[in-house]
């Protein structure tokens, strides 16, 4: 019983009686107008319309709902509830022993009666010299009683508008209806979510705002790039460390740049660049002053698990970076082709392009005034009368060159120039692909230049450019513990090459488990002599010293516990169903003056329709199921959510008490995969034997479980003997 005094039940009607009521009965065969036989000592039983009080003179009917005497006890579930002078003692069936004890009555408890909801029943009560009190059993929490009142019997229907009502009467002779104000029962409907996919989290389910607010600021860059440049993120698979790494991106957006915007680059302006190229990209203008312009973060994601090869990983790299680079300090398509045209003008052969270029920009008038002044030749050689020739073919070549020079001074260089000069670094030769343009060709530099030179090269000049305008770039790679071991490997590779002396400042996060990326460093370099020589000696393997000289921060994610369980499910399926009393303005008057009829009732209550997975019920089994797994993970708790709703929709079943069996067969389906084969077509027996040992023992053994496969058999029967074993096999057999 709480301290807090619960709500008062309302008084809807008081009939009047000349005699002591002794007893009650109902009858509901009409659902729409239940009946009500009050009993005396002596005297033939009355009927009265429950809903308003008037005497019955219909016809009789059948099926009335009455127990001789007073009800001192009653069974719900597994549980009796017994008075005990004026107490409520509620007991197992099979056990006798007392499990709670609720108390409230200041006298001697006369009856007892259930009151229907949507979950487990009420339970109602009634004293000589007190009132008619409503009790939760589950909680011991007294949620309802009425105005002091003597009741000596008591029954429960349901009124016009679903909701219970509650008769009382007593030794005075009135009979006296309570309208509780519980809420409607919902209708259950289907499941209404689609599932859920392994993307990242877009908000912290997992409560470590504060780990990101720390790496955001041991991250943060500044003017003399202190701190840690590489960090490492670690957790096994499925404990959010991608989820973190972009929560650790939002945390660090990166500030605008004020660039001017250019107009567009000019096939004079490319001409001048191919004769003569610039040293650089020129720094942007800053006005003196005395304070130093802030640093700000670059935050580029990056993933290595899509790339096979050293060449497909700089080329990643060198893609991420110069997009993060782009919308940094180019925000303008303009200036993004002049700033690459400038890279490139000095890898490509320019003599070649230029002549190119010039072929490119003469116009067609040119050719028909070529045209033109053939056939002027041939008119003076004929001696043909066609003087007009000469002032066409003038016109002609006249107009071609006025076209040419528009073109040469006011055209744009992109559109007579091959597109890669102008959208990123370009690579020819021998390293481009089929798609490179066959103008861009260099003999020489190609012939001394590898392919990763060329990409490192190009990525080092992004980050000076960058630096110039005071960014710092920090990469993200996650997923590294995907890769293959050779891949793993090329990323360390790259990041070596960054933290050289000869590249601009760029810190790394990377998104590991350590276990299986210090295995993947041992494959990678098993070949090597002196792989123990160089093992730390706390550490099992080379792998692991190899982070160890690596990695200056590592960062240890705590581990998913049962806590977090709530706040996944709530992300997840939504807030559960909450009972409230949900009531028209009109209808609050009405009831308010005393005047609410029975017609009026039945519009007044709004019936809600809840999605099964809203419901309390089958919210709260799915929370004592994802909380006793042996290990969290909000992957694997994605996993079995889907496979419940899965079978949810094969089934189509709306049944609150099937959809919480359901969840043990999805936990099956998923955390036992390798063993269904052996479980199929022995789902009986197992259900059979789950409270046998020597039974059990000889089930798992025909089944085919072997000695180490006794862990997961004991795990099995663990799951079954927290459930309804016969309900589960019998959905296990129709599903799998």
């Amino acid at each position: 019983m709480t301290s807090a005094e619960p709500p008062q039940m309302e008084l809807e009607r008081t009939i009047e009686f000349e005699l002591p009521i002794n007893d009650l009965a109902v009858n509901t065969q009409d659902a729409g107008s239940p009946l009500l036989q009050v009993f005396f000592d002596g005297q033939p039983p009355e009927i009265v319309l429950a809903n308003t009080g008037e005497r019955y003179g219909g016809s009789t009917r059948e099926h009335w709902e009455k127990v001789p005497g007073p009800r001192m006890s009653v069974s719900f579930g597994d549980l009796d509830a017994v008075a005990d002078r004026a107490d409520i003692v509620l007991r197992p069936h099979a056990r006798g022993r007392e499990t709670r004890r609720l108390s409230g009555h200041s006298t001697q408890i006369t009856t007892l009666a259930l009151c229907p909801t949507s979950g487990e029943p009420l339970l109602v009560s009634g004293s000589e010299g007190g009132s008619v009190r409503i009790w939760d059993p589950r909680t011991g929490e007294l949620i309802r009683q009425s105005q002091s009142s003597r009741v000596s019997a008591l029954v429960v229907y349901l009124g016009p508008d679903g909701r219970p009502r509650i008769a009382s009467g007593g030794r005075t002779g009135r009979l006296r209806i309570w309208n509780p104000r519980l809420p409607v029962p919902p209708l259950v409907s289907f499941v209404s979510t689609r599932g859920f996919s392994d993307r990242v989290a877009s908000e912290d389910l997992l409560d470590r705002g504060t780990l990101v607010d720390g790496l955001r600021d041991v991250l943060r860059p500044d003017e003399d790039d202190d701190g840690p440049t590489v960090l490492t993120v670690e957790g096994a698979w499925g404990s959010g460390k991608s989820t973190l790494l972009e929560l650790l991106k939002n945390k660090m957006p990166t500030p605008p740049t004020a660039v001017r915007k250019r107009l567009w680059f000019t096939v004079c302006q490319a001409d001048w660049m191919l004769y003569s190229p610039p040293a650089g990209m020129k720094p942007p203008r800053q006005q003196p002053t005395k304070i130093k312009p802030m640093v700000k973060p670059l935050v580029v994601s990056f993933n290595p698990w899509r790339h096979q090869s050293s060449e497909q990983v700089w080329a990643g790299l060198a893609k991420v970076v110069t997009e993060a680079a782009e919308s940094a300090i180019m925000p303008h398509r303009n200036n993004v082709e002049r700033y690459w045209f400038t890279r490139n003008a000095k890898r490509v052969d320019r003599r070649h392009l230029q002549r190119q270029l010039w072929k490119r920009i003469l116009s067609p008038l040119l050719t028909l005034a070529g045209l033109g002044l053939g056939v002027s030749v041939l008119n003076a050689l004929a001696k043909w009368n066609f003087d007009w020739a000469w002032w066409v073919t003038a016109g002609l070549a006249t107009a071609g060159v006025l076209h040419t020079a528009l073109r040469y001074l006011f055209g744009k260089a992109s559109a007579f120039l091959p597109g890669e000069l102008f959208a990123g670094p370009v690579v020819s030769n021998a390293f481009s692909g089929t798609t490179t343009d066959p103008l861009i060709r260099d003999p020489y530099y190609n012939a001394r230049s590898g392919y990763l030179y060329l990409v490192q090269h190009d990525v080092r000049e992004l980050l000076r450019d960058l630096k110039a305008y005071d960014y710092r770039v920090i990469l993200l790679i996650d997923d590294l513990d995907r890769c293959t071991p050779r891949t793993t490997a090329q990323v360390f590779e790259a990041i070596n090459v960054f933290l050289s002396d000869d590249f601009p400042a760029t810190r790394f996060v990377l998104g590991l488990d350590t276990a299986v990326v210090a295995a993947h460093v041992d494959h990678a370099y098993k070949e090597l002599a002196d792989a123990k020589i160089v093992t730390h000696p706390d550490d099992p393997s080379p792998g692991w010293t190899f982070l160890r000289k690596l990695v200056q921060l590592p960062v240890r994610l705590p581990r998913t516990t049962a806590d977090n369980v709530d706040q996944v499910l709530l992300a997840q399926l939504g807030p559960v169903h909450r009972e409230t009393q949900v009531v028209h303005p009109e209808g609050v008057a009405a009831a308010d003056s005393g005047l609410l009829t029975e017609s009026a009732t039945v519009e007044v209550i709004e019936q809600e329709i809840i999605a099964i997975e809203r419901h309390p019920d089958v919210r709260e089994h799915l929370r004592q199921r994802l909380r006793a797994q042996p290990e969290q993970s909000v992957r694997e708790e994605k996993r079995l959510l889907n496979t419940w709703q899965f079978y949810l929709r094969v089934l189509q079943t709306s049944d609150v008490e099937e959809a919480c069996q359901l969840v043990a067969v999805a936990e099956i389906a998923v955390r036992w995969p390798a063993y269904l084969h052996r479980l199929r077509g022995g789902w009986q027996d197992l259900a059979n034997a789950v409270g046998d040992d020597v039974q059990w023992g000889a089930t798992i053994a025909k089944l085919g479980f072997a000695y180490s496969d006794r862990e997961a058999a004991a795990n099995l029967r663990e799951l079954l003997l927290d459930c309804d074993a016969q309900a589960v096999a019998s959905l296990a057999n129709r599903l799998f």
